[in-house]
C-alpha cells in the first residue's frame, strides 16, 4: 500500500515539475487587517509562532544531546521556565505539516552550515530562538485557502482571516505554497503562484550596461543616471536615542524596540518601492547587462552607510532572479576590470577612486562611470555571441568560467 502512494506521489512530482518549466514563478504580498481580527484569532496567530519557537528549540536541544538526528515531532515539548526548570507545553495550534517545515528548515540549515565548514570556512552552531518568524504552509487548500476577493483561511485559525491585495492574484495564477511571516507592522501572508510565461515585448529597443556606484548609484551606458536613497527617519534617530535610557530586560525598553522595527519596517518599505520603481524601467529595455559586484564588501569600507542607505543591493537581486527566467538580462563576472579599460580603444589604466573622468590618449575623455557601463554592455555582448544559444541557461559560474578563458 505505501509502495503504490509513494509511486503516486512520484509520478504527480514530475508531472509537476515538467509543468513548471513552462511557467513563472511570483510571489505576492498579502497585508492582514489586524483591526479585523478577533481576540481569539490574535492570540490564535500569535500562538502559532510561539509554539514554532518552542519546537525549533526542543528540536535543537535533542541535537544537542543526542548527536543525532532521529527526532520525531510529538504532541507535547518541554520548555524552559522562568526558573531554569523544564515544563511540558502541549502543541495545539501548529498543524502536522507546519511543524514538519520547522523540522526541515533546521535540518537545511544544518546542511548548509556543514557544506561551508567543508569548504574551510569559520562556521558557527545554530542557536536557539527567541522568537520565530516566518512558518511555512506548504499545501493550497490545506495549511491554507483563499476564499475571496478579501478573506482568506490558516489552518487552526477559527473563522476566516480579512486581507489586502487578493484582487491581484487572478484566475490565470496557480497557487503553491506559502509563508506566514510576523512583521513588526504585522502579520503577512506570502504567497507563492505560477502562471504560463508570456513573452515580453520590449517597449525600448534599445540594449544598455549598467555601472553600479557610490556618487552615481546607477549609470546607463546610454547616459542616463539613477540615484535612489532613503535615509534614516528624524522619528528613528528619536526613538534609538530613548532606547538607551531604558533599563535592560525591561518592559518599557521591549515595547521601544518594537516601535524601532516598525520604523526599520517603514524604511524597507520605501526602499522596495523605489526599486520596483526603477526595476521597471529597466525592464522595458532590450537587453540589461550587469556586473556581479561584490556589495557586501562596499558597506565595510569608507562608503558603508551611503551604499546602506541605497538600494543597490536590492536592484541587484531583482535583476538576478530576473536572469534566471530572461535571457533579456546578462549578468557578467566580476573579474572584469570595466573602470580601468577603455571603452573607445580597449588600454587598461589604472585609476584611483577620486578620478571622477577617464582619460586615454586615444582621446577618449568620459565619465569614469559611463565608461564602465559601456564597456560592461560590450563584454555582455561578447558572452552572448560567444555562448551557442543551447548554452546559454548554464549556470552563472560556469558561463563566466568558459568565457575567460576566451576574453
Amino acid at each position: 500500500m505505501n509502495l503504490e502512494k509513494n509511486l503516486k506521489i512520484k509520478e504527480s512530482f514530475l508531472k509537476t515539475r515538467e509543468k513548471r518549466q513552462s511557467q513563472e514563478c511570483k510571489v505576492f504580498s498579502l497585508k492582514i487587517q489586524n483591526n479585523k481580527l478577533n481576540k481569539i484569532q490574535k492570540e490564535q496567530l500569535k500562538m502559532l509562532f510561539v509554539e514554532a519557537k518552542w519546537l525549533k528549540n526542543d528540536i535543537l536541544n535533542y541535537f544537542e544531546k543526542n548527536n543525532n538526528f532521529d527526532y520525531k515531532i510529538q504532541k507535547t515539548i518541554f520548555k524552559k521556565n522562568f526558573d531554569g526548570e523544564l515544563e511540558e507545553k502541549e502543541i495545539k495550534y501548529l498543524g502536522s505539516q507546519m511543524k514538519q517545515s520547522v523540522y526541515t528548515d533546521i535540518i537545511s540549515n544544518l546542511k548548509t552550515l556543514s557544506t561551508l565548514k567543508n569548504k574551510g570556512k569559520n562556521i558557527g552552531k545554530l542557536k536557539y530562538c527567541s522568537e520565530y518568524k516566518s512558518i511555512n504552509l506548504k499545501q493550497f487548500g490545506i495549511t491554507y485557502k483563499l476564499l475571496d476577493n478579501k478573506f482568506i483561511k490558516i489552518q487552526n485559525i477559527t473563522g476566516k482571516i480579512r486581507v489586502n491585495g487578493l484582487k491581484q492574484i487572478t484566475k490565470e495564477y496557480e497557487c503553491a505554497n506559502a509563508k506566514l511571516l510576523n512583521c513588526p507592522d504585522g502579520y503577512y501572508l506570502k504567497v507563492t503562484c505560477f502562471c504560463n510565461k508570456k513573452e515580453i515585448i520590449p517597449s525600448i529597443h534599445e540594449k544598455i550596461g549598467i555601472d553600479m556606484g557610490i556618487k552615481n548609484n546607477l549609470t546607463l551606458s546610454n547616459g542616463l543616471i539613477f540615484n535612489a536613497s532613503v535615509q534614516e527617519t528624524d522619528r528613528l534617530k528619536k526613538l534609538q536615542k530613548q532606547l538607551e535610557k531604558k533599563k535592560k530586560g525591561s518592559k518599557n525598553r521591549n515595547k521601544q524596540i518594537k516601535k524601532i522595527k516598525v520604523e526599520y519596517q517603514k524604511i524597507a518599505n520605501q526602499k522596495n518601492e523605489l526599486a520596483n520603481k526603477i526595476f521597471s524601467q529597466l525592464n522595458k529595455y532590450e537587453l540589461v547587462v550587469i556586473q556581479d559586484e561584490m556589495l557586501s564588501g562596499w558597506q565595510s569600507g569608507l562608503f558603508g552607510k551611503q551604499i546602506q542607505h541605497s538600494i543597490l543591493g536590492r536592484i541587484k537581486a531583482k535583476i538576478k532572479e530576473k536572469a534566471l527566467q530572461d535571457k533579456r538580462f546578462v549578468i557578467i563576472s566580476k573579474k572584469y576590470k570595466t573602470t580601468q579599460i577603455c571603452s573607445k580603444c580597449g588600454k587598461i589604466h589604472k585609476m584611483d577612486l577620486k578620478d571622477r573622468e577617464y582619460i586615454c590618449e586615444c582621446g577618449n575623455a568620459i565619465d569614469r562611470d559611463l565608461n564602465s557601463a559601456i564597456n560592461i554592455l560590450k563584454i555582455g555582448l561578447e558572452r552572448i555571441e560567444s555562448t551557442p544559444v543551447e548554452k546559454q541557461f548554464v549556470s552563472k559560474k560556469q558561463e563566466d568560467t568558459e568565457f575567460l578563458t576566451q576574453y
